[in-house]
C-alpha cells in the first residue's frame, strides 16, 4: 500500500521566505515614513542609506528617486544584502508586482535574468506571486521562460502550483517548457493536479502537456489528483487520456489509490475508462484488497461489479475476505461473501483463515457472519491454534461462545499441546475457563512438556481460575515433565493463595521433583514465607532433601531468608542436616554473611529448643556488629551541602544525566521499532524503566539493565476496545463502562498485568503487558483548568499532546484494586509518566534515582530494611509530585540531599495520613485499605501497597512508617553507601545497546526475498543462517542456498556474516576457505557500543542518530535465539562445539552467540592469526569490565598466560559462570586445576 504523499515541496522557495521577511521590515519602514510625514527612517541591518532609499521609493513608485538612482550605470544590478540575503532591487520590485518600476528597470538595461543564490529570478518571482503584467513585461524583454532554481523549479511549475492561471498562460503562449521537470520529477501538470487547481492543468493540457509524464518515485499527475482527491483535476486528466493503468514504484495504479481513499465517483470513472480492476502492486495488494481493508463497502461492490477477483491473493497470501476480516470490516466480508468469496483461504504467514483473523480480533460480527457462511471452525494456523485458542487467548468471551456454539473442538491443541482451556488458564480469562469447562474440555489436557492448565493457572496466580479447575476434577497432582507439579510452581512464585487452595484439594505436599525439590525446598529457596507456613502447616517434610543433599533450611540459610529459616527451626527442621558435600546450613550462611540467618542457627544448635528464638539478643549480636561502621560512618558525614556534591557528581560520573537519559530513551525507541518491523504490528509498545529513560541501571547509566530490573513490553490486543460511561463520545453506541478508582468495571480478567519471561546474565527479563484501548483518556488532574503547577509549560503542552497522540493510545491492563481481582482494570497512564520522566531535567532524573535506591535497595531489599509494600512506581509518583510542587530556583545540585529528605518525609506523610484514616474508620470498605497516596495523574485513582494481604494491611503501613523515619534519620549514611555502590561510565563514555541480544520477541520471522535487508531483518537471516548450519544436508543445491543467504548480510553484520560463512566452509569441507576468511578481517574491530561524551547535548540523542550508529558500524555482532532444541554444529571441534551457541540457562532453550568470540575461536582453533595478535585479543578480554561470558571462556581455553588465566576465571566466578567440561578438563590438564 502506497504511504500517502505529504505535501508537495516546491518552495515558495527559500527567496520568497527571505522576501516576505524584508517586505515585513519595509513594511514597517513605510508605516514610519507615513506616520512622521517624511522624517528619515531607522536603518535596517545590513542596507547603507542609498539601498534603503531606493527600496523606499520602490514601495512608494517615487520614479524621480529610480531614475536618479539608474543613472549610475552600476546600480542597475546591483546586489543587496539585509539579515544575509541577497536580491537586486528589479527582485524586489517584481517580489511586490509593481510593474512601472520594473520598466524602469528594464529600460536601464537591467538583466533580467540575474538569478538570486538559490537561482530565483526575476521572472521566477513574479510569477510566484500571480504578477500578470510584470510577468508580461519581463517576457517582452526576453526573460528566459524556462530558467530554472537549483532544485529545478520553473516560473511555470511555481505559476501552476500557486494557481495563476493568466501568468500560466503567458507563459505557455511564450514557449514555456510544459514538460520541463523538477529534480525529483514533478513537471508543471504535477504540481498544478497536487494542489487541486483544475483550469491550470486544462490549460496545461490543452497545451499539450505530457499527462504521464511521472516523478521519481512513479506518480503521474493522475496518481497525485486521485491521492488528493481533486476530483475535477481526475475528470480532465482521465479526458485527455491519461494511463489509467500507470503504477507507481510500489506498483499502486490509479484504481488502487482511489480505491484506498474511498473516491467511490472517481472509482467508478476509473473502470469506465478501462482501469484494471486487478492490476497488483509489488506486495500484490489490488484495488479490491486496499477497499476491503479500508472498509469502503461501496467501491467494494463497484469492483466486484467489474468482476474484480475477490480470492486474488497478495504476497504473503491474504485475500480480499482475510483483510476485511482482520480488520473488522463486516459490511465488506457480507458483500465479499455473497460474490463467492473463499472463506478458507489462508495468508501464506503463519496460515490464519479469515475466521482466526477475524476470532483474534474480538470482530464478533465478522466472526458470526463466516460461521454463517459454513467457515471450517477447526482450521489451524502453521503452528496448530485455532480460532478458538486464539479467542481464548485473548480474552474475547463473547467470540468462545459463537465458536463453542458452531462446535469448535474445545480440544484441540497446537503443536506445543496448548488447548483453549490451557491458554486461557494461562492468560486468567476466568469466565471463558468456566464456559469451556461448561463445554467439555478437558481439564487435564497436557502441553507437550508436561504443563496442565491447572499447571500453569497456578504458576501465574490465577486463584479464581484455580477454584473452577479443581472444582472440574482437575489432577492436582498431575507433573511436569521435570517434575514439578501445580503445587510447586505456585510455591515458586510465592503465590500462597493458590497454595492454600491445593492443599485444600489434597495436592501432595511432599511430592518432589526430577532433582528432588519439594514445594517446601522451592517455597525456601525464594524465601516465600507465607507459602513456607501454609505448607508447614499442611505436614510438609522440613528435612525433605533434593538429589544434591540441599534441605529447605540449608537452601534457605544459603539465601538469607531469615523469616523462613525461622519457621523451618520452629517446625523442628535438623539443623545440622548437611548437603551432599558435607556443608551444614550454618556453614553456608556464615559463608555468604549472612547474620541473622547463622544468630538463629546457633541458637537452634545451643539450647536445642527451637520454640522460641531469643529476639533481644540476635538484635544485640546484629547490632554489634553493625554499630562500628555506622559509628564511623556518622562520624565523618558530610554536611547536606557537601553530600549534596558529592551525590550529585557521582551520579554525573556514572551516566546519570539528562543527555545519557535521552539516548536511553532514543535506543529504547529503536528497540521498539525492530521489534515492530520484526512482527509487522504496530501495537507494540516499549515501556518501563528501559524507555522513560532513568532507573534502568542504579549503578550506572549505560544502557545494561540491572540484574533484577526488566524490559516491559505492552502489546494491545486488536478488537479489544473499551469505552467509559460518561466520557465516551465514540459513534455506534458501543458498550460502556463505569470508571471509579482509575479502573473500568469490567469483569471476567486476572489481575495480573505481566506475563513474565526470565533473566539471564546475558539477557535482561522481560514482562509482557497485554493491554486494550480505551477509548480516550479520563480526566488528567495536573492539565484540569485552574491547575497551578511548577513543571515548565513546554513539559506540560506535551504532556497534553501525548492525550490525543496515535502514538500515546490510553488503555487498561489486568490490574484491579484489593479485593476487586476479576472484576475490573486499571487505566493505565504509562504514556504520561514515560513523557514526564524523559523531560526530567539531570538533577530531577538524580533525585529519582536516589528516591529509587533508597526504596529497592535500602527499604526492601532482604539485606536491607527487608520492609516489602513500596514499589518503584510510589517512587515515581513522588518524583512527580516534587517536580510539580518545588520551585525552579531550589533545584540545585547542592539541595539534592535535601531535596531527598523532602520526598522521603513526603512518602512518609502519605503513609501516616493513610493509616490515620483506617484507624479512624475501621469499617473502611477493602478496595480503599492499603491505600498510600493518591495517583498523580488520576484525579480519582489510589495507589496501594504492594502485595499486602488486606489482614496485614496496619501491619504493614506501621512496618513502612517505622523503616522511613530511620531512614530519614540515617540519610547522610545511607546516602554514602549510595554513593559507593555506583559506577563510572568508562573514559569513552560507552553506551551499550545491543538490540538483537536484548529483542523482546524470539520467534523466527519470515523476510524478504529481495537482495537489500533492512536492519530488523538481520536477526532472522542469521537464525535461519544457524538453522540451516545445523541441518545434515550437504548437498550443492543447500550449499549454494546458504552462501547466497550469508552473502545478504550487510557490512553493520560483518563478524557475523564472516564467522558464519567460516562455519559454512567448515561444514561443506573447505577448511582452507575457512581459514582465509577468519584470516581476512583480523584486524577488524566491532562496535561495542555509542561512544557517548560528557559535552553530548540531549537534542543529539535522537532515534535517527542511534539507527545511523547501528547501520554504519559491526553492531550486530551479539545474538540471543530461542530455539526448540540446540542447534548442533557437528562440524566443529568439540572444544568449540560446547560453547556455540551457549546456552544461557538449563530449563530454557534460549542461546546466545557472540560473533566476534566466534571469529577469534575459529582463529585460534585454525592457527590462522600470529601468537602475540591472539594473545592481545586475549589479554583485552581479561583487562574489558564488558567482556561477555562466552568471550571469557573462549579465551580462558586458549590462555597461555597464569596471570590473565586467574583474571578471567575470578570474572567468570563473579558472572556465577558453569564452566564446561572440556574446558575444565583443559585448565586440568594445562594449568592442573
Amino acid at each position: 500500500m502506497p504511504a500517502k504523499c505529504g505535501a508537495l515541496r516546491i518552495p515558495q522557495h527559500r527567496y520568497r521566505a527571505e522576501m516576505e521577511a524584508l517586505w515585513r521590515i519595509l513594511t514597517a519602514i513605510a508605516a514610519v515614513l507615513m506616520q512622521n510625514f517624511g522624517r528619515p527612517a531607522g536603518q535596517s541591518e545590513g542596507l547603507d542609506g542609498t539601498e534603503q532609499e531606493i527600496l523606499e521609493a520602490i514601495v512608494f513608485e517615487d520614479e524621480t528617486k529610480i531614475s536618479r538612482y539608474l543613472q549610475k550605470a552600476s546600480n542597475v544590478d546591483k546586489l543587496f544584502s539585509i539579515n544575509e540575503k541577497t536580491f537586486s532591487p528589479l527582485h524586489f520590485a517584481c517580489e511586490i508586482g509593481k510593474v512601472k518600476i520594473v520598466e524602469m528597470f528594464i529600460q536601464a538595461q537591467a538583466d533580467v535574468n540575474l538569478q538570486q543564490i538559490q537561482g530565483a529570478s526575476p521572472l521566477y518571482i513574479a510569477s510566484q506571486n500571480g504578477h500578470h503584467q510584470v510577468v508580461t513585461t519581463l517576457i517582452n524583454a526576453q526573460a528566459d521562460v524556462n530558467l530554472q532554481l537549483k532544485t529545478g523549479e520553473s516560473p511555470l511549475h511555481i505559476a501552476s502550483q500557486n494557481g495563476h492561471d493568466l501568468v500560466v498562460s503567458a507563459l505557455i503562449k511564450a514557449q514555456a517548457d510544459l514538460n520541463l521537470q523538477r529534480n525529483t520529477g514533478e513537471s508543471p501538470l504535477y504540481v498544478a493536479s497536487h494542489f487541486g487547481h483544475n483550469q491550470v492543468v486544462s490549460s496545461l493540457i490543452k497545451a499539450q502537456a505530457d499527462v504521464n509524464l511521472q516523478k521519481v518515485d512513479g506518480y503521474s499527475p493522475l496518481h497525485i489528483a486521485l491521492q488528493n482527491g481533486h476530483h475535477q483535476v481526475v475528470s480532465s486528466l482521465i479526458k485527455a487520456q491519461a494511463d489509467v493503468n500507470l503504477q507507481v514504484n510500489t506498483g499502486a495504479s490509479p484504481l488502487y489509490i482511489a480505491s484506498q481513499n474511498g473516491h467511490h465517483q472517481v472509482v467508478t470513472s476509473l473502470i469506465k475508462a478501462q482501469a484494471d480492476v486487478n492490476l497488483q502492486q509489488i506486495q500484490g495488494g489490488s484495488p479490491l484488497h486496499i477497499a476491503s481493508r479500508k472498509g469502503h463497502h461501496q467501491v467494494v461492490t463497484s469492483l466486484i461489479k467489474a468482476q474484480a477477483d475477490v480470492n486474488l491473493q497478495e504476497v504473503d497470501g491474504r485475500s480480499p475476505l482475510h483483510i476485511a476480516s482482520y480488520f473488522g470490516q463486516h459490511q465488506v466480508v457480507s458483500i465479499l461473501i455473497k460474490a463467492q468469496a473463499d472463506v478458507h483461504l489462508n495468508e501464506n504467514t503463519n496460515g490464519s483463515s479469515p475466521l482466526y483473523a477475524a476470532s483474534q480480533n474480538n470482530y464478533h460480527q465478522v466472526v458470526t457472519t463466516l460461521i454463517k457462511a459454513q467457515a471450517d471452525v477447526n482450521l489451524q494456523v502453521n503452528t496448530g491454534e485455532s480460532p478458538l485458542y486464539i479467542a481464548s487467548q485473548n480474552g474475547h468471551h463473547s467470540i468462545v461462545s459463537s465458536l463453542i456454539k458452531a462446535q469448535a473442538d474445545v480440544d484441540l491443541q497446537q503443536i506445543q499441546g496448548g488447548s483453549p482451556l490451557y491458554i486461557a488458564s494461562q492468560s486468567g480469562h476466568h469466565n471463558i475457563v468456566s464456559s469451556l469447562i461448561k463445554a467439555q474440555a478437558d481439564v487435564n489436557l497436557q502441553e507437550v512438556d508436561g504443563s496442565s492448565p491447572l499447571y500453569i493457572a497456578s504458576q501465574r496466580g490465577h486463584h479464581q481460575v484455580v477454584t473452577s479447575l479443581i472444582k472440574a476434577q482437575s489432577d492436582v497432582n498431575l507433573q511436569h515433565s521435570d517434575g514439578s507439579s501445580p503445587l510447586h510452581v505456585a510455591s515458586l512464585n510465592g503465590h500462597d493463595q493458590v497454595v492454600r487452595l491445593l492443599i485444600k484439594a489434597q495436592a501432595d505436599v511432599n511430592l518432589q521433583e526430577v532433582d528432588g525439590c519439594s514445594p517446601l525446598y522451592i517455597a525456601s529457596q525464594k524465601g516465600h514465607h507465607q507459602v513456607v507456613s501454609s505448607l508447614i502447616k499442611a505436614q510438609a517434610d522440613v528435612n525433605l532433601q533434593a538429589v544434591d543433599g540441599c534441605s529447605p533450611l540449608y537452601i534457605a540459610s544459603q539465601n538469607g531468608h531469615h523469616q523462613v529459616v525461622r519457621s523451618l527451626i520452629n517446625a523442628q527442621a535438623d539443623v545440622n542436616l548437611q548437603r551432599n558435600n558435607g556443608k551444614s546450613p550454618l556453614y553456608i550462611a556464615s559463608h555468604f554473611g549472612h547474620h541473622q540467618v547463622a544468630i538463629s542457627l546457633i541458637k537452634a544448635q545451643v539450647d536445642g529448643n527451637c520454640e522460641h528464638i531469643d529476639k533481644q539478643e540476635s538484635s544485640k549480636y546484629s547490632s554489634a556488629l553493625e554499630e562500628p561502621l555506622e559509628q564511623a560512618e556518622f562520624e565523618c558525614s558530610p554536611s547536606d551541602p557537601e553530600l549534596s556534591e558529592q551525590l550529585h557528581s557521582a551520579l554525573e560520573q556514572s551516566g546519570f544525566t539528562e543527555s545519557r537519559a535521552a539516548l536511553q530513551s532514543a535506543a529504547a525507541d529503536v528497540l521498539q521499532q525492530i521489534l515492530r518491523s520484526r512482527l509487522n504490528h504496530v501495537d507494540f509498545f516499549v515501556v518501563g524503566s528501559y524507555s522513560e529513560g532513568w532507573g534502568n541501571s542504579l549503578t550506572t547509566l549505560d544502557g545494561r539493565t540491572d540484574a533484577n530490573s526488566d524490559i516491559d513490553v505492552m502489546h494491545l490486543i486488536r478488537g479489544r476496545e473499551y469505552h467509559q460511561r460518561g466520557l465516551c463520545e465514540c459513534d455506534g453506541a458501543p458498550e460502556q463502562h463505569e470508571l471509579v478508582n482509575g479502573h473500568i468495571q469490567c469483569s471476567g480478567y486476572a489481575s495480573n498485568p505481566a506475563s513474565t519471561k526470565p533473566g539471564f546474565t546475558l539477557r535482561p527479563a522481560l514482562d509482557d503487558v497485554f493491554a486494550g484501548r480505551l477509548c480516550r483518556y479520563p480526566p488528567i488532574a495536573l492539565l484540569l483548568p485552574n491547575c497551578v503547577s511548577n513543571i515548565s509549560h513546554p513539559v506540560l503542552e506535551a504532556l497534553r499532546k501525548v492525550l490525543t497522540s496515535a502514538s500515546s493510545p490510553c488503555h487498561v491492563v489486568h490490574a484491579a484494586s484489593p479485593d476487586r481481582e476479576g472484576e475490573e482494570l486499571r487505566v493505565s497512564t504509562s504514556f504520561l509518566e514515560k513523557r514526564m520522566l524523559r523531560s526530567l531535567t539531570t538533577l530531577q532524573g538524580q533525585l529519582f534515582i536516589t528516591l529509587k535506591y533508597l526504596v529497592k535497595k535500602v527499604i526492601c531489599h532482604k539485606n536491607g530494611f527487608n520492609q516489602q509494600g513500596l514499589k518503584s512506581y510510589h517512587v515515581k509518583t513522588i518524583t512527580f509530585r516534587m517536580v510539580d510542587e518545588t520551585p525552579v530556583e531550589q533545584w540545585k545540585k547542592e539541595n539534592l540531599v535535601s531535596l531527598t529528605r523532602q520526598s522521603l518525609q513526603m512518602l512518609l506523610d502519605c503513609v501516616e495520613k493513610s493509616r490515620e484514616q483506617d484507624r479512624q474508620t475501621p469499617d473502611t470498605p477493602d478496595r480503599s485499605r492499603g491505600r498510600i497516596m493518591d495517583h498523580f495523574f488520576l484525579s480519582d485513582a489510589a495507589i496501594y501497597l504492594k502485595g499486602a494481604d488486606k489482614e496485614r494491611v496496619d501491619q504493614h503501613l506501621d512496618g513502612i512508617m517505622s523503616t522511613l523515619r530511620t531512614v530519614i534519620d540515617r540519610l547522610p549514611q545511607l546516602l554514602q553507601q549510595f554513593i559507593g555502590s555506583l559506577r563510572p561510565v568508562s573514559d569513552s563514555g560507552t553506551f551499550y545497546f545491543h538490540p538483537f541480544q536484548i529483542l523482546p520477541d524470539l520467534r523466527p520471522m519470515p523476510f524478504t526475498k529481495s537482495s537489500a535487508l533492512q536492519y530488523y531483518q538481520i536477526y532472522d537471516v542469521v537464525r535461519e543462517c544457524l538453522v540451516r548450519l545445523s541441518h545434515s544436508d550437504c548437498s550443492p543445491r543447500s550449499q549454494e542456498s546458504l552462501t547466497e543467504l550469508i552473502a545478504r548480510l550487510p557490512d553493520c553484520a560483518l563478524s557475523a556474516r564472516e564467522a558464519l560463512r567460516a562455519l559454512a566452509c567448515l561444514k561443506f569441507g573447505y577448511r582452507g576457505t575457512a581459514e582465509r576468511v577468519v584470516s581476512l578481517y583480523s584486524g577488524h574491530s566491532v562496535s561495542r557500543g555509542i561512544a557517548w561524551s560528557r559535552e553530548k547535548s540531549a537534542t543529539e540523542a535522537t532515534e535517527k542518530f542511534v539507527m545511523r550508529h547501528l547501520s554504519s558500524r559491526d553492531s550486530a555482532w551479539k545474538f540471543c535465539f530461542q530455539f526448540d532444541q540446540r542447534p548442533k554444529l557437528e562440524f566443529l571441534p568439540g572444544a568449540l562445539r560446547e560453547r556455540f551457541p551457549f546456552r544461557l540457562s538449563d530449563g530454557y532453550y534460549y542461546f546466545y552467540m557472540n560473533f566476534d568470540a566466534l571469529l577469534w575461536a575459529l582463529r585460534l582453533e585454525l592457527r590462522t592469526d600470529r601468537v602475540a595478535r591472539a594473545q592481545d585479543w586475549i589479554r583485552d578480554v581479561s583487562e574489558r569490565e564488558d567482556s561477555d561470558e562466552q568471550e571469557l571462556q573462549v579465551a580462558a581455553f586458549y590462555c597461555s598466560n597464569l596471570e590473565q588465566l586467574r583474571e578471567i576465571l575470578k570474572k567468570l566466578k563473579m558472572l556465577e559462570a558453569v564452566l564446561p567440561d572440556g574446558l575444565k578438563k583443559r585448565l586440568q590438564e594445562k594449568w592442573h586445576f
